[in-house]
């Protein structure tokens, strides 16, 4: 599997599966709030572990710091700044629930994208 795909599963296992109610709440409220910084942390955790152990399968010695920076500061914007819901209103798309899911989980798959990219 690639380390791409690995990425991913990180990604699900620390913005879906290690995300309390409280924090899927309590994120909205702006770039400061407690549950936002702890969640960011939960899941640049879970995506810094998911990277050490394929980095070890695969012989790797990727830059952890530079992609763990990466990572917290894009998560924290995306869920923090609401960029999904800008984006959507951006181009007046529907405010469906499951479209603004989307878009959120599309930023942050990018990111990743970027990460494998130009950090590898």
């Amino acid at each position: 599997m690639s380390i791409f795909a690995w990425l991913v599963i990180g990604h699900l296992v620390g913005d879906w599966m290690l995300q309390t109610d409280w924090m899927a709440r309590e994120k909205q409220n702006g770039l400061a709030a407690r549950a936002l910084l702890i969640h960011c942390l939960i899941y640049t955790g879970a995506l810094m572990a998911t990277l050490a152990l394929v980095a070890a399968r695969h012989a790797l010695s990727p830059p952890y710091l530079t992609v763990g920076l990466v990572v917290l500061l894009s998560h924290w914007l995306i869920d923090g700044a609401r960029l999904a819901a800008r984006w959507s209103q951006l181009l007046r798309q529907t405010k469906q629930t499951f479209v603004r899911i989307m878009v959120d989980q599309t930023l942050h798959l990018l990111v990743l994208a970027f990460v494998i990219e130009f950090l590898f």
